[in-house]
């Protein structure tokens, strides 16, 4: 049985030393975030202490990066991972494309509003000011949370935005209005009957012509618009697999996707990963990681 004030007094006296990271492990991969929120409450109850901090002080690495994680409630989470994505020099653009990319229209606007409560910037202008060109305009373009939500495709309208954006090839102005407007507007069953059109008529498929006409970060955001909106669990399934097939994993990535993907899909990613990559999730983070951060990743993952 769930008792916030118990698991609080648990964790607590688990970074003591001898530390006992298990007996953490064992508590808060196994909770909603909504009760971590409420051991988070009762731990700053009893000890007068923010849960948080007391993980940064007392554990390091990429174990103490998910203990952090796994007590933000989901919006702040959001808001964190993109306001360190644009901290200092230079600029986290797979993150913003992550996060932005693959949230809901309700989502974006939490986001939005949370952002400027929390940093006291508007999420709009900072994203202005850091990135630039059509990759900029996609990104602010998402950011309005204007995409339809209609799960009844009208037919003929979808057959004439698959037109639209054959027809823009070759114009670049054309071919990127065209691109951005479709692509951050259309709800999820438009674009999945926008891109089938596109198939029959022109047999090549919206990722296929994205990879051939975009370069950089403008080809990674709208990739990961169609691949988020048409298949969000395969998407982050491949995510993970990117990220663990790297030189070094990728942990940002690899961490944030788990955490925030935890209540939502993770037993849809984790089929996508067996059927896409013939290794289950489980195994492959096993094989790529080690430690207390192993021990963490593999309880959030589950058998």
């Amino acid at each position: 049985m769930f008792n916030p004030s118990e698991e609080a007094k648990i964790i607590n006296d688990s970074q003591k030393k001898p530390k006992n990271p298990e007996a953490i492990i064992n508590i808060v991969a196994h909770r909603s975030n909504n009760q971590r929120q409420q051991i988070a409450q009762s731990y700053f109850t009893q000890f007068n202490k923010n849960i948080q901090d007391d993980f940064r002080s007392n554990f390091s690495g990429d174990f103490k990066d998910v203990l952090v994680a796994l007590f933000y409630p989901p919006i702040d989470y959001d808001c964190y991972e993109i306001y360190n994505a644009m901290k200092g020099f230079g600029t986290n653009e797979d993150t913003l494309i992550e996060i932005i990319a693959s949230r809901s229209n309700e989502r974006i606007n939490q986001i939005k509003l949370r952002y400027q409560q929390l940093f006291q910037k508007e999420l709009v202008k900072e994203i202005d000011n850091e990135v630039s060109g059509f990759f900029k305009k996609v990104l602010l373009e998402l950011l309005k949370g204007e995409r339809n939500v209609n799960p009844n495709p009208n037919d003929k309208e979808c057959y004439e935005s698959a037109q639209l954006l054959y027809s823009s090839k070759g114009k670049k102005d054309t071919l990127q209005e065209a691109y951005a407007n479709i692509f951050t507007k259309k709800s999820r069953e438009e674009l999945a009957l926008i891109a089938k059109h596109y198939y029959e008529w022109y047999k090549k498929t919206l990722l296929e012509e994205v990879e051939k006409l975009f370069s950089s970060d403008s080809r990674r955001v709208l990739k990961a618009i169609i691949f988020s909106q048409l298949s969000p669990s395969e998407y982050f399934a491949y995510r993970i697999n990117k990220a663990l097939k790297k030189l070094s994993t990728n942990d940002n990535i690899i961490i944030r996707v788990l955490v925030s993907r935890d209540e939502i899909d993770i037993k849809r990613i984790k089929r996508y990963y067996m059927q896409n990559y013939k290794i289950p999730l489980y195994d492959a983070v096993k094989g790529e990681i080690s430690g207390d951060y192993q021990k963490i990743l593999l309880a959030l993952i589950g058998q």
